[in-house]
């Protein structure tokens, strides 16, 4: 069953996204589309000191991909590369594989996310969009 908490944090992100626009100035930047759901999400990072100063974010599908996109940007937004790279790995690894891991704060919806496998793409879309971008 699916946390009613959960699905609050995740209809707040698609409803009032954050982190949705895009850098006219970015020294990483990386767009991922979906082999499965045509989906897309372009990531825009300003990278300084060893930090993510500035993020955003544009996605062209589902209500689920928007909210994930937020979630993320407030996550990361003024993290470590790092630590950043880290925690896109972290919720990438536990939809994909079910690896047990704390996600902080917001973060946490990925529980309930993690018993819907047909949606685990949406919710990937913008950390995979990240990884690159942050490799970049």
């Amino acid at each position: 069953m699916e946390d009613p908490l959960h699905r609050e944090i995740l209809e707040d992100h698609a409803r009032s996204p954050g982190h949705q626009s895009s850098l006219e100035q970015s020294n990483g930047q990386s767009v991922w589309k979906s082999a499965k759901t045509g989906n897309t999400c372009s990531v825009s990072i300003v990278r300084q000191d060893g930090g993510i100063k500035e993020i955003q974010a544009k996605v062209e599908g589902s209500a689920l991909a928007v909210a994930c996109s937020s979630l993320m940007g407030s996550a990361v937004d003024g993290i470590t590369v790092e630590e950043a790279l880290g925690l896109a790995e972290s919720v990438i690894q536990f939809l994909e594989d079910g690896k047990e891991t704390s996600l902080p704060g917001d973060l946490v919806v990925y529980e309930s996310i993690a018993r819907f496998p047909e949606r685990h793409d949406c919710a990937m879309l913008p950390w995979r969009a990240l990884v690159l971008a942050l490799k970049s």
